[in-house]
C-alpha cells in the first residue's frame, strides 16, 4: 500500500514537471510565431524564393539554342558561353568548352540519352534526358590572370 501511494506521488509530480515544460516550449513557439508575423519574415522569404525561381525560368526559356542559327544568335548577345559540339558514343571523354563530356547510352526508340560531364573535379551524370532537352548545368568561373606591370 505505501509503495503504490509513493508511486502514486512520483507519478504526479513527473506529470506536473511535464506539463510545465511542455507549457513553456509551447509559449517560447507562440511568442517566435508572433515575431516572424510581426516581421512579415516568412512573406518575404516565401515570396523572394518565387520570384527568384521563376526570374530563373523566365530567363532559361528564352536562352535555349535548338539550332545552329539560335546558337549563333546567342553568341552575339555575349551573355554567357556557348559551344556547339557533336560527341559520339565512346568510352573516353570529350573536351567541350571547359568541360568533359561523354555519352554512356542512348535510346533511339525512346529519344533519350544519359551523359557525363566531367567540371571542376567533379562527374556529374545526366540520365534519361530526352533529345532536344536542354541540359544545364554550372562552372566555376576560371581564375583570369592579369597582365604584370
Amino acid at each position: 500500500m505505501v509503495a503504490a501511494q509513493k508511486l502514486n506521488t512520483q507519478l504526479t509530480e513527473v506529470q506536473k514537471n511535464s506539463e510545465e515544460k511542455i507549457g513553456a516550449v509551447a509559449t517560447d513557439l507562440g511568442g517566435a510565431k508572433k515575431d516572424i508575423e510581426t516581421r512579415g519574415t516568412t512573406s518575404k522569404l516565401t515570396k523572394g524564393k518565387l520570384d527568384r525561381a521563376q526570374g530563373d525560368m523566365g530567363v532559361m526559356s528564352g536562352l535555349i539554342a535548338r539550332n545552329h542559327d539560335d546558337l549563333e544568335d546567342l553568341k552575339r548577345r555575349g551573355d554567357r558561353n556557348y559551344y556547339e559540339f557533336t560527341v559520339p558514343k565512346t568510352k573516353t571523354p570529350q573536351r567541350v568548352g571547359p568541360v568533359q563530356l561523354s555519352l554512356n547510352k542512348v535510346d533511339p526508340k525512346k529519344s533519350k540519352y544519359t551523359m557525363t560531364v566531367f567540371v571542376d573535379d567533379r562527374t556529374i551524370e545526366k540520365r534519361d534526358k530526352t533529345a532536344g532537352e536542354p541540359m544545364q548545368f554550372y562552372v566555376k568561373a576560371a581564375a583570369v590572370q592579369r597582365p604584370t606591370k
